[in-house]
């Protein structure tokens, strides 16, 4: 990652990462699904996988460690604040 594609602190969004059919993030990194990450990127294209599909660095929230990871988008949700409703 660029120095110039790192986002300052007041920036950096915290995040979920959810359940997945696979055990990737847990295996290569020590996530559990309902971990909280702090996003410290940019989001980067996919490569042409797919317009929608755009992946970042994170990191554990409660962590200030420099050991940071990619996760997809779509293995993510912003923490906003906001009640939900599933209707």
């Amino acid at each position: 990652m660029k120095v110039s594609e790192m986002l300052p602190p007041e920036q950096q969004s915290q995040y979920i990462l959810l359940e997945q059919t696979d055990k990737n993030y847990e295996v290569l990194y020590g996530w559990k699904p309902g971990t909280i990450l702090k996003r410290i990127s940019i989001w980067y294209g996919s490569n042409g996988l797919g317009r929608h599909l755009k992946q970042a660095y994170f990191v554990p929230a409660n962590s200030d460690s420099k050991n940071y990871q990619i996760a997809w988008n779509d293995h993510v949700k912003e923490i906003t604040g906001q009640l939900e409703l599933d209707i």
